[in-house]
């Protein structure tokens, strides 16, 4: 398995502020960072088990959901999309 500094790998190719409903696709993020309360409608992961649970619950801020996201409609808040 190969071993990564996710903090480093990050930083070096930047983020997305993410606050309309428009979808979002054909990205590749590592981790979602909820800055305000946030409500996702749709999500595609290869490596999130489950991510339709996600959809249209309210994630409070502060939430971080870490794993390969290549698409992500808001329904509403602010998230930061941190590319790797």
């Amino acid at each position: 398995m190969k071993s990564r500094n996710n903090a480093l790998e990050f930083s070096t190719v930047g983020s997305e502020v993410l606050s309309g409903t428009d979808a979002v696709t054909g990205k590749r993020y590592g981790a979602l960072q909820v800055v305000n309360d946030a409500v996702l409608s749709a999500i595609t992961s290869g490596t999130i088990t489950d991510a339709a649970d996600l959809l249209s619950i309210t994630l409070p801020a502060g939430t971080v959901i870490y794993g390969e996201v290549s698409a992500v409609t808001l329904a509403s808040g602010v998230v930061v999309a941190h590319k790797y």
